[in-house]
């Protein structure tokens, strides 16, 4: 396996087209969780999971009752595919010494 070769998981993969998704809302316009699942063709049970644990990292933000639903924390610009990855799925390094955030 290549050292350089990085595995991106569906459970990124999937976090990634929501934010992409909610990026195109206007700033603090929440977005239903079937909505997105529907129009990004995601398991929304998945998806909820996904945006509960970008929310616990400050990526989304949620608003709960009529009109609410998810929109993003954080300008788009600020959001790297490297963080929502490490955040996901851990450090992207192969093994602990290598790795920015997870060095042992």
């Amino acid at each position: 396996m290549r050292a350089d070769l990085v595995v991106i998981t569906m459970k990124t993969k999937y976090a990634l087209k929501a934010l992409a998704y909610l990026a195109t809302a206007p700033p603090e316009e929440p977005i239903l969780i079937a909505e997105i699942a529907e129009r990004e063709v995601i398991p929304r049970k998945f998806l909820e999971l996904i945006l509960a644990e970008l929310k616990q990292h400050g990526f989304v933000r949620s608003r709960k009752g009529r009109g609410g639903g998810y929109y993003l924390a954080v300008v788009p610009q600020k959001i790297s595919i490297a963080s929502i990855m490490r955040v996901l799925d851990g450090s992207l390094a192969p093994v602990p010494c290598l790795s920015r955030t997870a060095y042992q």
